[in-house]
């Protein structure tokens, strides 16, 4: 294989995050603009005061990112490519571009942004986004989709010729709620009251399929049946993930250095003046006759390299190469 990254393997997409990483700091080095990628599906947003500020900005970036492709060997392709124009404000008339004058170009190809009112949604990652990014059609279109997977769970949801309850419920949340549940910590915080009811309404019945309970019993008590915790709980534990992770990379938790052990008594922490080290350390070295000419010991690291400083981890020395006395060794 002389270029690409083998796909369906766990090793795949980490290599062509790799390689594509320079691309990413590329569109980033742009003012008003983010740009973000998971696996091989880049995401890129510019804010701007209205679409004749930021169609020319977006359609810069796409130049830079369509040389970026070609100068390394990757291709576009401008088909699967969508936009959108998300604003705060709900009037629809200047959302629209009805004459074309601000067409957003990806290699050659003109690609149509999404407005208010219009009749199809842009997905990111399989989540349809609506111009306010309420994110209520994500919500129904997934619980749409999860009705589907419930006929074919009630097909073998049967006491006796189905699986044991514990497969059953095992069954019923990788293959029915995962499907509810995908970016359900990003619906929960700003879908409306009536797609969240919908979303449990779905989940409370994929319970009563693992409980076998009729329909008619309550979904808190179908819940409690099937040993599954409220869909409101799940959804409140995985933004409480996403923030612990969010703000871990924000305060650089993953490349801090390991803690120091806590202070000794008597241990000034803060730092002291340089004058007043440097007479500390004359009036040591005066005291055990140390000079500059004394003799020192070889260092047994050779290059001041903390251990948590990976860029320069091929520079680090362990130990050094100490003479050999043979004679030792020798027999008499």
């Amino acid at each position: 294989m002389l270029r690409g990254a083998p796909q369906g393997s766990v090793l795949g997409p980490y290599l062509f995050s790799l390689y594509v990483h320079p691309l990413l700091d590329l569109l980033n080095s742009f003012a008003g603009v983010t740009a973000d990628m998971y696996a091989d599906d880049p995401s890129i947003i510019v804010k701007g005061q209205s679409r004749e500020d930021a169609i020319p900005t977006a359609n810069m970036v796409l130049k830079k990112l369509h040389a970026w492709s070609q100068e390394n060997g990757l291709a576009n392709n401008p088909s699967k490519c969508e936009a959108a124009w998300f604003t705060l404000s709900t009037h629809t008339e200047s959302d629209y571009d009805r004459e074309g004058k601000w067409p957003l170009v990806v290699a050659g190809c003109q690609t149509p942004v999404m407005t208010m009112g219009a009749s199809r949604t842009t997905k990111l990652l399989g989540m349809d986004l609506d111009p306010q990014l309420t994110l209520n059609v994500a919500a129904t279109k997934q619980c749409a989709a999860t009705s589907q997977r419930i006929s074919q769970l009630r097909c073998i949801a049967h006491k006796e010729a189905g699986p044991s309850p514990h497969d059953l419920r095992t069954f019923v949340i990788g293959y029915g709620a995962s499907k509810l549940r995908y970016g359900s910590e990003r619906i929960w915080a700003v879908a409306t009251d009536s797609a969240k009811n919908e979303m449990q309404k779905t989940y409370a019945t994929l319970a009563r399929i693992v409980s076998g309970v009729p329909s008619t019993v309550d979904p808190e008590s179908a819940l409690l049946e099937a040993n599954m915790p409220p869909l409101r709980v799940l959804c409140l534990r995985a933004r409480l993930s996403i923030f612990e992770n969010t703000r871990a990379c924000q305060t650089d938790w993953m490349r801090r250095p390991p803690p120091e052990p806590p202070p000794r008594a008597g241990f000034r922490i803060s730092p002291l003046p340089r004058d007043e080290l440097y007479a500390f350390v004359d009036a040591y070295t005066k005291d055990y006759g140390i000079s500059e000419s004394s003799p020192r010991e070889e260092r047994f690291f050779r290059s001041s390299i903390p251990p948590w400083f990976a860029a320069s981890a091929h520079r680090v020395i362990i130990g050094v190469e100490l003479p050999m006395d043979h004679s030792i060794t020798k027999r008499s």
